[in-house]
Order: structure tokens, then sequence, then C-alpha cells
């Protein structure tokens, strides 16, 4: 668990708030939606952590269980962007708001995803 810490440490911690603000800009954001409990997001944060670091690519990051945050506020971002599992990774591009809820992608997958391929 303190691997995906240190991982997801190199990404943008953003609250739900600025998340929604990134995701309506439609311009190019990569928000990444996940928490050190759930074994697929220690599996996806490994692999996004590598191409976000060799892309230079920047990530957003909301922890899904953050007590930082207002626990309706998070779950009001899943359900407007249909969320229903962790790991989420949207990217808000011109033609809208792209979600996957799949930890087995390949790196090439996500950098395709991320850079809106």
């Amino acid at each position: 668990m303190n691997e995906y810490l240190e991982q997801a440490s190199n990404f943008i911690e953003v609250s739900p708030e600025e998340a929604t603000t990134l995701l309506q800009e439609k311009a190019g954001g990569i928000l990444f939606i996940g928490r050190e409990t759930c074994p697929y997001c220690r599996r996806f944060v490994s692999k996004l952590s590598k191409v976000a670091k060799d892309h230079q690519l920047n990530v957003h990051y909301l922890h899904s269980q953050s007590p930082k945050y207002d626990a309706n506020a998070i779950q009001e971002l899943r359900d407007q962007y249909g969320v229903k599992t962790v790991p989420g990774f949207l990217y808000a591009g011109e033609d809208g708001v792209r979600v996957r809820c799949d930890s087995s992608m390949s790196e090439e997958e996500i950098l395709a995803f991320a850079t809106g391929k």
C-alpha cells in the first residue's frame, strides 16, 4: 500500500469540485480515481505512474475514500460520469468525457486513452 501512495503522490491531488471543473473544461484533463486498499487500483497505478512519467502527462488524482472530502461529493462525481468501480480513469477531451474502469489496461492502452486517441 505504501508503494501505491508513493506512486499516487506523483499525481496532482484534487478535490471532487476541482475534478468536476477539470472534466467540464474538456481540455485534455486526465483524472484517476482510486484508493490504496483496492488491489485493482494498486495494479493500475503502477502502470499509470510509469506512463505519466515517461510521457510527461499531468494526471489528476482523487482518492475515492479520502476523509478530507465529502463522501457524497465524491459519489456524485462518480455517478455523474458513470464510474461504477475503481480504478476510475477519465479523459476529458473536446468530444466529451471518456471513462474506463479496467485495471487490466496495458501501458499502451493507458497512453492512447490519456492522449485522446
